[in-house]
């Protein structure tokens, strides 16, 4: 299931297209940041794969290493490779995950040494993203960064020119689009309309995850008996994913879908109030926007 809002779909094609014909005035990093849950992630990978673009996947955990430098070098490493490809006929772009819960300016952080290399290969990538030291000219690789707090982000690297940034929070009738399609073939439309008046406040993962909840409760008999041979399905994803979902392909009963939202909510504000902290659980403002 592909579920892409177009105006975050047009943030993507645009970056992937000005930096492959290497438009000089358009900034190599796009950041895209907002709210945890909203679909930053998903829908970044959903378009890139639409477009046929290979993605170098850089975690936060990559930016970690007993070796001073190292994290630095693996960045630059990825970049030239992802040029080749490029240079190659081969779309190519490199996606940091999450990049403001490692090498963030957050209150009590020490920064480290791999933190200040990394900031400083991507200073450089953004000021010359087709001339590497000691490598020559390369292809212009486009880069997209993740996270929830841009406020975060060492400010000389976010600054205009070197970056350009989204704010994601999806407005109403893009929330109404995407959880309608994530619910479709188990919860009627009115039905989820009275879903999202009732929880308004939770992200789009939220609904993602009670389809889950769903799936679970309309195929509970089928999950016992394949769980009693798990050797019959393993390797067999695709058959087995799709006799679940011809099992559950019925509207479920209002109430019945009602309870469960109900009951997947207090789960959400039981871990909330037990291991978040108030600054994570704070939405950012409604507002979204390109800034470059």
């Amino acid at each position: 299931m592909t579920v892409v809002a177009e105006r975050f779909a047009a943030v993507v094609r645009e970056h992937v297209v000005l930096s492959l014909v290497n438009l000089p005035v358009h900034p190599v990093v796009m950041g895209i940041f907002g709210p945890p849950g909203e679909g930053k992630t998903f829908q970044l990978r959903a378009v890139l794969d639409s477009l046929s673009v290979r993605t170098v996947s850089i975690s936060a955990a990559d930016f970690e290493s007993e070796r001073a430098g190292v994290p630095g070098k693996d960045l630059l490493a990825a970049y030239v490779g992802a040029a080749r490809d490029i240079h190659a006929k081969r779309p190519t772009c490199v996606v940091i995950d999450d990049i403001d819960t490692t090498v963030g300016e957050w209150e009590n952080n020490t920064g480290t040494v791999n933190h200040q290399q990394v900031l400083a290969q991507l200073m450089h990538l953004a000021d010359r993203p087709c001339d590497i030291e000691r490598i020559g000219r390369v292809d212009r690789v486009p880069i997209f960064i993740t996270g929830n707090d841009f406020g975060k982000l060492y400010p000389p690297l976010r600054r205009p020119g070197r970056m350009a940034a989204l704010h994601w929070s999806p407005t109403g009738d893009e929330r109404r689009l995407v959880v309608t399609e994530i619910l479709s073939g188990l919860v009627e439309p009115n039905v989820v309309e009275n879903l999202l008046v009732s929880y308004p406040r939770h992200p789009v993962s939220f609904f993602g995850e009670l389809r889950s909840s769903l799936i679970r409760f309309g195929a509970a008999s089928i999950i016992r008996r394949l769980a009693d041979d798990l050797i019959l399905i393993s390797g067999e994803a695709d058959r087995y994913r799709r006799h679940l979902e011809v099992a559950i392909r019925h509207h479920l009963d209002p109430i019945a879908v009602e309870q469960a939202a109900a009951a997947l909510h207090e789960q959400h504000q039981a871990a909330n109030r037990a291991y978040l902290t108030p600054a994570y659980l704070v939405s950012a403002p409604a507002a979204s926007q390109v800034i470059e």
